[in-house]
């Protein structure tokens, strides 16, 4: 059977919302047919679940509007697929330094063990911005502690002879309400309350770029 880890399908756009339910990792680009027009790319980076699947890495989906690169959940793997995607299918703004803008659905372990690695490989590869990542409560206490427990290594990589630039691993940790929650030139997010199991709270996020609207929960 082929190694998904290692493949991308590209789609019309036309098809976004079914794709997303399926159990594989797809990429999928709208505006294609006039180069003129904004271009939005949904990609499944990991659509798998707390089972260690061979097949399937953490759940992490990027949603890529003009060159820029959302990110919807951080699951195990995350850095190493938007690599994957970089190098296998050329999206740019996948290359793990390029990547500065963060949502989490829930606090759930297969939707946050690729945090560590989303706030420093990219750093050492290159960052050199505050990453944004923006959540419900807890994430700031997570992220707190991620810092704390990988101090030795940010220091040596800060303070020794790689001379890594302490803003590119600062991480601005916004724990949100529902309503919209961030908008720049490319995307207004807008979060709203979902269930998920008995956690007390969850988000489901609302993409609206000039020529679509996604909703990823």
């Amino acid at each position: 059977m082929k190694d998904i880890r290692d493949s991308f399908l590209v789609l019309p756009g036309i098809v976004i919302a079914l794709s997303l339910m399926t159990p594989c990792d797809v990429s999928l680009a709208t505006g294609l047919q006039n180069p003129s027009a904004p271009v939005t790319q949904v990609v499944l980076l990991g659509t798998g679940n707390p089972q260690p699947d061979p097949d399937r890495s953490g759940p992490a989906t990027a949603i890529v509007v003009n060159g820029s690169a959302y990110l919807v959940d951080f699951g195990p793997g995350v850095v190493r697929r938007a690599a994957a995607a970089r190098l296998d299918k050329g999206i740019a703004a996948l290359e793990p330094a390029n990547i500065r803008v963060a949502f989490l659905t829930h606090l759930h372990s297969d939707h946050t063990a690729g945090y560590p690695d989303l706030i420093l490989p990219p750093w050492a590869m290159g960052r050199r911005t505050p990453l944004e990542v923006y959540g419900l409560k807890g994430l700031k206490n997570m992220t707190d502690h991620i810092l704390a427990a990988y101090g030795e290594d940010i220091g040596i990589r800060r303070d020794g002879m790689e001379h890594e630039p302490p803003e590119g691993v600062r991480v601005n940790a916004h724990e949100i309400k529902a309503g919209v929650i961030y908008r720049d030139a490319n995307v207004t997010v807008t979060a709203f309350p979902t269930r998920h199991g008995e956690w007390e709270q969850s988000f489901g996020y609302r993409f609206d770029t000039a020529n679509l609207h996604l909703l990823r929960g």
